[in-house]
């Protein structure tokens, strides 16, 4: 019987080393949900000399993990386009080229983040339509978790560009996090619709008349993200990268002042214990590693994108974002959704 889901991992991306991605391999078979982990097959990609080894010492053998060798490595500090080009055995290339042959389904790699975006997009290419992929992050929020897009892909945009990523934000709430109608809205420095430069002000206007298949609510400030005030957040990758990287702070400076204050008061560690398992769910819905990685919406197959400094944990669930986005059809609702805005677009010129 041939799996249903067919994931390539880059193993030898990253900072922490192999070891580690062979163990959040391991771990997505031993810890995965009930039935998602089914009809699951993973391939790990790099120098099999180097990672033979570790698939023994983690027991690897028992699940359906398979190696696939690439004899380079491209490394975090290397220029993209220069290391693709010098290194086309790198473990990087030849997981986007198992992916284009068809012999997998998706993809997660955690090294050179530009290297990713440009071997995905080298050797799967772009879905009709789409003028620009961009990386979709997931946020904690006091409601459903919000999507934002792009956070690094794309420094300057056009208004269409954003309609895009619009349009491909909402398909990825709706195929992946279930949510019906997502509300979508533009990030911009105040809430009236002649906020922002003219490239936001000409995006909101194509957005409220222009794509009536998208639930747009308008603008949104910089602290109605994580209020949960919508389900997806449209902005360039300049502006998506910097909320990125202030967002995953925060839990470094919540756990920071929590140690400090335990640490200067007997009652302070009392009453944490007390509070522990409130605690544990706080810091759980604040940790990027839930999240496992962030995809690039806009290719014509699955790439997700996970932080270099990716635990067992972050690799688990970047392997469960790669399966969750192949059996969701995130990328059949893109491709219908580009179809009908092209029409409106035709209807209304």
């Amino acid at each position: 019987m041939s799996p249903e889901v067919r994931v390539a991992v880059d193993a030898m991306g990253g900072d922490r080393g192999p070891s580690v991605v062979v163990e959040g391999a391991v771990e997505f078979f031993r810890s995965g949900p009930a039935g998602f982990t089914e009809g699951v097959e993973l391939t790990l990609v790099g120098d099999t000399a180097v990672l033979e080894p570790l698939m023994t010492k983690a027991g690897a053998g028992r699940h359906p993990i398979r190696l696939h060798h690439a004899s380079q490595i491209i490394g975090m500090d290397e220029h993209p386009a220069e290391a693709l080009k010098s290194k086309p055995d790198s473990s990087i290339m030849v997981m986007a080229g198992l992916q284009k042959a068809g012999r997998v389904d998706a993809m997660a790699g955690l090294g050179n983040t530009g290297a990713m975006m440009a071997a995905s997009l080298f050797a799967l290419g772009r879905l009709e339509g789409v003028s620009r992929p961009a990386i979709a992050a997931t946020f904690p929020t006091l409601g459903n978790p919000a999507v934002v897009l792009d956070v690094g892909a794309n420094v300057g945009c056009k208004p269409d560009n954003l309609r895009q990523f619009a349009l491909m934000g909402s398909a990825y709430s709706r195929g992946v996090f279930g949510i019906p109608n997502p509300r979508v809205a533009l990030l911009n420095v105040g809430s009236e619709r002649t906020k922002g430069s003219p490239v936001e002000q000409e995006t909101y206007e194509m957005l409220e008349h222009g794509s009536s298949n998208l639930n747009f609510t308008g603008n949104i400030e910089g602290d109605g993200i994580l209020k949960g005030e919508a389900d997806v957040v449209v902005c360039d990758g300049f502006v998506g990268n910097i909320v990125l990287k202030f967002t995953e702070s925060i839990s470094d400076l919540i756990g920071g002042a929590l140690f400090s204050e335990m640490s200067g008061h007997w009652y302070s560690r009392a009453g944490f214990l007390l509070m522990r398992s409130a605690f544990s769910t706080l810091w759980k819905s604040l940790d990027s590693v839930e999240y496992g990685g962030a995809p690039l919406l806009g290719l014509n197959g699955v790439s997700i994108v996970a932080h270099g400094n990716s635990n067992p944990k972050a690799i688990r669930n970047a392997v469960a974002a790669a399966c969750g986005f192949h059996r969701s059809g995130v990328n059949r609702m893109i491709s219908e959704g580009l179809r009908g805005m092209t029409a409106l677009r035709g209807e209304n010129q």
